[in-house]
C-alpha cells in the first residue's frame, strides 16, 4: 500500500489536528468555553482531513467512509463565530439560541441516513442488493449538493467573525485598563485567511456541482486545493489558539486584583441594579438567561457586569445568578402546596435548564447534594 506525498500532508495535519484538539480540550490555562469550542473546530477539521485522505485498504474502511458521518461542516461557523464571542467576553456561554445554531449538522448527515435507510431495507428484505450502486449514485449526489449550504453557512458566519473582531474594544471606563484586553492580532490574520480559502473553495466548488465538469476535474485536481489549506489551517489555528491558552491566566484565577479602577460610585449602581435585578425583577428564572441578557436589563455594556461580579462581588456571573435560583429552590421546597413536584421539577421553575446543572450548582453552593439537603431539614423539622 502506497500513500501519495499530498495524502500524507492531509493525513499528518489530521494527526496534528487530533494532538492539539485534545490539548486545548483538557487544558487547565485560559477560558475552558473558548479552549473546547476551538477544540470542536480543530478536531472536525481533522475528522474530515482523515475521512478524505485515509488509504481504503480493506472494505471496513469503506464501509466506515460510507455510513459513519466523518464529515461535519456546518457547525464549523457557528463554532468559529463562538469561539470569537467567548474570547472577547469571558461571560459568555452557550444558550439555547446558540445550541439551535448548530443544528444544521444534520444536513452533513443526510448522505449517511440514506445509506443507513438501504441497509436497513436490505437487511429486511425491501430493498434488492442490485441496487446498491443506484443508492451509491443517490448518496454521492447529495454529498455534491451538501457543499452549496456548507459554503454558504461558512461564509455568513465568517462575516459576523469579521464584524465581532473590527468592533473597537471597551475603554477602561466600561470595563478593563489598557493591557487588560486579549490580543487577537493572530486571530484577525486567521480570519483574512480563511476568507481567502473560502474563495478557494469557491472556484473548487463551481466546476465541482457541474455534472459535465465534475469528474474531469476531480480527476484534474482531486480534494487537494480544499485539503492542503486546511491541513495548514490546522496547524495554525490549533498552535496559535494552544499558545493564547497557555499564555491566559486559569480561568478560576479572574478573581485577583488587577489595576482596574472603576470609580466606587458606579460600582455600588451596579451592584444595585444587578441585585434589583434578581431580587425584584426575577431574571434568574430565565433558562436561558445571559450575561448580555443581563447587561440590557440594567443599561450596563455586559463586560461591566461581567468585571463588577468577578472583581467586586467575587463571583462569576452563573454563580451570582444560580445563587438565587437555589435559595428560590430552598424556598420551594418549604411549600407545602409543591408536595406534588419532583426535585427536578421544582430546579427548573426556578430557572435551571437541567437536572445536572441544578446537582451541580447546588452542590458547590451548599456543601451538600439536594438530596442530603432536604434529609437534614426533614430531620429538623
Amino acid at each position: 500500500m502506497t500513500i501519495s506525498p499530498l495524502d500524507l500532508i492531509v493525513l499528518f495535519g489530521a494527526l496534528q489536528g487530533f494532538i492539539l484538539s485534545t490539548l486545548l480540550w483538557t487544558t487547565p490555562k485560559g477560558s475552558r468555553l473558548s479552549n473546547r469550542l476551538l477544540a470542536t473546530v480543530i478536531g472536525l477539521l481533522a475528522l474530515m482531513s482523515l475521512a478524505i485522505a485515509i488509504p481504503i485498504y480493506n472494505r471496513w474502511v469503506s464501509y466506515a467512509l460510507d455510513f459513519l458521518p466523518l464529515i461535519n461542516a456546518m457547525p464549523l461557523g457557528p463554532l468559529l463565530y463562538f469561539y470569537t464571542k467567548s474570547l472577547l467576553d469571558p461571560g459568555f456561554r452557550l444558550g439555547r439560541s446558540e445550541r439551535v445554531q448548530l443544528y444544521p449538522v444534520i444536513l452533513d448527515w443526510g448522505s449517511k441516513f440514506i445509506g443507513w435507510i438501504f441497509l436497513g431495507g436490505l437487511f429486511l428484505g425491501l430493498v434488492p442488493q442490485a441496487d446498491g450502486p443506484a443508492w451509491g449514485h443517490v448518496m454521492n449526489e447529495y454529498d455534491t449538493y451538501a457543499d452549496i449550504p456548507r459554503w454558504l453557512s461558512m461564509t455568513i458566519y465568517l462575516g459576523l467573525t469579521s464584524q465581532l473582531v473590527r468592533q473597537p474594544q471597551p475603554t477602561e471606563t466600561t470595563l478593563s485598563a489598557p493591557g487588560k484586553l486579549p490580543n487577537l492580532r493572530w486571530f484577525r490574520q486567521f480570519i483574512r485567511v480563511i476568507l481567502i480559502f473560502q474563495v478557494i473553495w469557491l472556484i473548487h466548488l463551481v466546476p465541482y456541482i457541474i455534472p459535465d465538469t465534475r469528474s474531469a476535474w476531480l480527476d484534474q485536481f482531486g480534494w487537494y486545493p480544499i485539503y492542503i489549506p486546511i491541513a495548514i489551517m490546522i496547524y495554525w489555528l490549533g498552535l496559535q489558539g494552544y499558545l493564547h491558552a497557555r499564555n491566559s491566566p486559569a480561568e478560576g484565577l479572574s478573581g485577583k486584583a488587577t489595576t482596574t479602577f472603576i470609580p466606587a460610585e458606579t460600582v455600588d449602581k451596579a451592584i444595585q441594579s444587578l441585585t434589583a435585578a434578581m431580587q425584584t425583577d426575577k431574571l434568574y428564572l430565565d433558562p436561558e438567561l445571559t450575561v448580555e441578557k443581563v447587561g440590557r436589563h440594567v443599561q450596563l455594556p455586559p463586560k461591566t457586569v461581567s468585571f463588577v461580579l468577578n472583581q467586586h462581588v467575587k463571583k462569576s456571573f452563573n454563580a451570582f445568578v444560580n445563587d438565587y435560583r437555589i435559595e428560590a429552590v430552598k424556598q420551594q421546597l418549604t411549600n407545602p402546596a409543591n408536595e406534588h413536584l419532583t426535585l427536578t421539577g421544582i430546579a427548573l421553575e426556578c430557572g435551571f435548564n437541567s437536572q445536572a446543572t441544578f446537582q451541580r450548582a447546588f452542590k458547590q453552593a451548599t456543601g451538600q447534594s439536594p438530596k442530603q439537603y432536604i434529609e437534614q431539614q426533614t430531620a429538623e423539622s
